[in-house]
């Protein structure tokens, strides 16, 4: 229950992007009545809506009336306000955003509280280059992205708006989150949660930072609220596809649910193939020294302790043996060619459909499951 003696808190979990945000989102929706009896509310901006983006986007837009709307909607009880959008981190990169939140929040009698979710570079590169291929953002190998993010360029920024969303120094978390680092030390409450460290589950994680008892029968979220990256076989292939889009000239914006088409395959296919991991030991090496100084920098700032004792595991992901996949034989390297070709066409045919498409399709994708 909520501690009478405390303001209310806002509370934003802000991702960051790939720490589990949507399995994490899933979570407190199926468990919004459990919520509410500890004394926070965790309710979308409109009955039509089941994500808090559109909160999001009033901070680019300036419209802060919707801030007003949502808050005042929640004030009349004296519980905690829980939102969750992974979209929240670039916008909490400006200083001046962080300021206008407080103020709306203390407009409403609301203390504002922040919870961000921090994953180690290794897999958080690796994770974010698998998933920026899976939606057809970009078409680099492994290598070319790696090398241009150490060199700090981004090369799936993805489609975010506003004044700060093309930093290209997503990963250096001391130079990205320094406004909130600064924010911090004026007083507002951050928490920065390194990402399945001291737990594998990072729902369990949010609710221990919340200090809520992970011991109460919490609903659980059906497997497919996990936002998954392909495997290596799946990995092969998102790139092998997007190659192809490019040489079309056709563009990730136009293709509804560009998330879907990969795991949709592989699925399809029966492909139960390990996850990719892109790093060789040399690979790993290159990552680990160039954000070694401002980890420890951020770390002390975040928990007071040095990186590695935050991180433990990163010793296992640098032992971490590579696992891609490439065709071992002419054969193959046609069947996964000619599996590529089939999806572009389908593809083209969705944004282009034809009464006949509807017939065609499945028989087609059923012929094409002997290949």
């Amino acid at each position: 229950m909520t501690d009478p003696s405390r303001p209310r808190r806002l509370i934003i979990h802000a991702g960051t992007h790939k720490t589990a945000s949507t399995y994490i989102q899933a979570r407190l929706d199926l468990n919004r009545d459990r919520l509410l009896s500890q004394g926070i509310t965790y309710r979308f901006p409109s009955s039509e809506s089941t994500t808090f983006k559109s909160l999001t986007k009033a901070i680019s837009d300036g419209a802060w009336s919707l801030w007003d709307a949502y808050l005042s909607s929640c004030s009349h009880s004296s519980d905690d306000v829980l939102i969750s959008a992974e979209q929240f981190s670039p916008r909490l990169c400006d200083p001046k955003v962080i300021a206008r939140l407080r103020q709306v929040a203390s407009k409403h009698g609301y203390v504002l509280n922040i919870v961000i979710f921090i994953r180690s570079q290794l897999d958080y590169i690796n994770s974010r280059y698998a998933y920026s291929l899976k939606r057809f953002y970009h078409t680099q190998t492994f290598e070319t992205y790696l090398t241009e993010v150490l060199e700090g360029r981004l090369p799936s920024c993805g489609t975010f708006s506003g004044p700060r969303a093309k930093r290209q120094d997503v990963f250096d978390f001391w130079n990205y989150f320094s406004a909130l680092l600064e924010a911090r030390r004026d007083g507002l409450e951050v928490m920065f949660i390194p990402f399945r460290q001291t737990d594998r589950d990072p729902f369990v994680q949010l609710l221990q930072a919340l200090q809520l008892d992970p011991g109460l029968p919490w609903a659980m979220s059906s497997d497919d609220s996990r936002n998954r990256s392909p495997g290596t076989r799946g990995t092969w292939l998102a790139r092998a596809l997007g190659l192809r889009l490019a040489e079309h000239g056709i563009s990730h914006r136009v293709i509804r649910n560009s998330s879907a088409i990969i795991p949709s395959e592989e699925r399809f296919r029966g492909w139960k193939d390990p996850s990719f991991w892109g790093y060789d030991s040399d690979h790993s090496r290159r990552v680990t020294r160039h954000f070694k100084s401002n980890n420890n920098q951020f770390a002390e700032a975040a928990w007071g302790k040095p990186w590695k004792q935050v991180f433990v595991h990163d010793d296992k992901l640098r032992k971490r043996p590579q696992s891609t996949f490439s065709p071992s034989s002419p054969s193959e390297a046609v069947r996964m060619n000619h599996i590529a070709d089939h999806l572009l066409l389908r593809v083209a045919r969705r944004l282009e459909p034809r009464p006949l498409h509807l017939l065609r399709e499945p028989l087609e994708r059923l012929s094409s499951a002997l290949i």
